[in-house]
């Protein structure tokens, strides 16, 4: 008894509590009187959430400077929405394969070239990838719809609910979640930060960039491939609008703004940006002003993002009043230096 008592006694720790307390709350949210409105875009803030987390595997974890990312979501919304609308297949059959596709295109059409390469070059040829899309959706408007869009896109369910997707798209986080939880504490995870903070000790215990590189891109690649599917068959329409410049600057800005290198900061950062872009567009054209305004402050005076303030905040809170106690330690352990740290999730 005593020896399970002291396995459980991690699972009671307050921050386990409090995330199952979230999660308890996120099943039972449809039955506590949420209307149709806000059940959409808690929705969609499932869906950014998993493309944000994982554009921060590539760049916060990895170190690997993608800016490529929205073409990954972009691939497996087409691929999936293609195939479902031509072929009358089922959307539950069209998704994998649209996660499978943006993977398999991702790694031989980026991962190979792009790890040849460092720094800036990185950025640059990821960047052309998916400026190179539209182009690519307007050649085959046959199929893609060109610059209207894709419409009449088959649901998930046939009269789907709004309830219905709210959970469809829950279960894809907690799946997408788990898996990233999995990755980054696990062996790829420690060879993708290794390499990130220093890449020829890295090397040197013979962890290899080139290999290790092209996981990561495989693993981003699926899951936000897999997100853009089940995007195209919630809203059952797509168009190139996706890659335009605003919805990147606001994927990019959930991680910044809730914590690169993090686990809960691109969620944070996901439910701010979108539920605040949906609250403030009575503001009419000042919305993206304030939301990058807010934007602007927080990684102002918070670097590490929102999961900074709240590393900050619990060592605040737990911090001695008392005694001869060093200032810069909590529960006589010293504090850890920079904004990844600070979040107790560690990079």
């Amino acid at each position: 008894m005593r020896g399970a008592g002291r396995r459980l006694m991690p699972l009671l720790r307050p921050r386990n509590l409090v995330l199952a307390s979230v999660g308890a709350l996120l099943v039972a949210w449809p039955y506590l009187g949420a209307d149709r409105f806000v059940l959409h875009v808690a929705a969609l803030t499932f869906v950014w959430a998993v493309v944000a987390s994982y554009w921060n595997l590539t760049n916060g974890f990895a170190g690997i400077t993608s800016l490529g990312n929205m073409g990954f979501f972009a691939i497996g919304a087409y691929t999936s929405a293609v195939l479902a609308k031509e072929l009358d297949l089922t959307p539950w059959a069209t998704m994998p394969v649209g996660a499978l596709a943006t993977m398999a295109l991702v790694t031989v059409l980026v991962g190979l070239p792009v790890l040849r390469l460092r720094g800036i070059y990185i950025a640059l040829l990821t960047l052309a990838f998916a400026d190179a899309l539209p182009s690519v959706i307007t050649i085959f408007r046959a199929w893609t719809g060109g610059g209207i869009g894709l419409l009449g896109i088959p649901e998930l369910l046939e009269d789907l609910e709004k309830w219905q997707a709210y959970y469809f798209a829950l279960a894809f986080f907690a799946v997408a979640q788990a898996a990233l939880v999995l990755v980054v504490r696990g062996a790829p995870g420690l060879a993708f930060v290794a390499l990130r903070d220093s890449e020829p000790f890295a090397q040197a215990l013979g962890v290899d960039r080139f290999k290790e590189g092209l996981r990561v891109f495989a693993i981003s690649a699926f899951f936000t491939g897999f997100a853009g599917a089940l995007y195209a068959h919630l809203l059952g329409q797509i168009s190139p609008a996706m890659l335009g410049i605003e919805q990147f600057l606001m994927v990019i800005s959930m991680w910044m703004l809730g914590g690169a290198g993090t686990l809960l900061g691109p969620v944070l950062g996901a439910a701010i940006i979108t539920f605040g872009n949906e609250y403030l567009r009575v503001a009419g054209s000042l919305r993206l002003g304030l939301l990058g305004l807010a934007i602007v402050i927080t990684v102002l005076f918070f670097p590490g993002g929102i999961m900074q303030l709240v590393g900050r905040a619990r060592g605040f809170l737990t911090r001695p009043r008392r005694g001869g106690s060093d200032p810069d330690t909590v529960d006589g352990a010293a504090l850890p230096v920079g904004s990844g740290s600070e979040t107790g999730e560690g990079r």
